[in-house]
């Protein structure tokens, strides 16, 4: 199989890539472009006998070298940071990964849901010694309410253990939700990847 016309193409490519990238570590952008020259090769490989035309549709369905470094420094930016446990990280990240598309969002709106509860959580907690009569687990004919203002109505559950309960039920949110973001973002590249 000759791909030698095909050559000079797929190295101008890479260069623009490579420059692309050339913020990123040595080691990570090479081990990068590596894989992905091969990838190239490997497509252009499978056709019988390759020409011009072919290279540069193999090199327009990768996508544009702004394209290709903007996906993986995205990617590493939420390797990265799916492995920490600060809340707040987690949500810059997903928030930058919102403006890169749909998938990001979904991303960021579980983030956001959950640490919302778990603040939820922790702020009950916080205002059960001030507000005793009023904050608390009070089940009535209206449901389930944790703080009723400005009037206590239903009877209260649990008065003495819900500053505890509330504060593990806080940190059970906070890790769940940072587990399911880390979940999430796996079997989303893995699934950009397929696509």
């Amino acid at each position: 199989m000759n791909l030698t016309h095909c050559i000079p193409m797929v190295d101008t490519y890479f260069a623009q890539l490579n420059a692309k990238l050339s913020d990123l570590p040595v080691e990570r952008r090479q081990d990068f472009l590596r894989e992905l020259r091969a990838h190239v090769l490997d497509r252009l490989e499978q056709v019988a006998a390759p020409t011009v035309d072919d290279c540069r549709n193999v090199l327009k369905a990768l996508g544009a070298p702004d394209e290709i470094a903007r996906q993986y420094r995205m990617e590493m930016i939420l390797r990265t940071s799916s492995w920490r446990l600060s809340p707040f990280k987690v949500l810059r990240t997903t928030l930058r990964w919102t403006v890169a598309g749909v998938q990001g969002y979904l991303v960021f709106v579980v983030a956001l849901i959950g640490y919302i509860l778990s603040a939820s959580f922790y702020i009950c907690a916080l205002l059960k010694p001030f507000f005793p009569k009023n904050v608390g687990f009070f089940v009535s004919d209206a449901g389930i309410n944790f703080a009723q203002f400005p009037v206590q109505y239903g009877q209260e559950y649990l008065p003495n253990y819900f500053i505890p309960i509330c504060i593990v039920m806080g940190y059970l949110a906070t890790f769940g939700t940072t587990l399911l973001i880390r979940f999430l973002v796996r079997h989303l590249s893995q699934l950009r990847k397929k696509i």
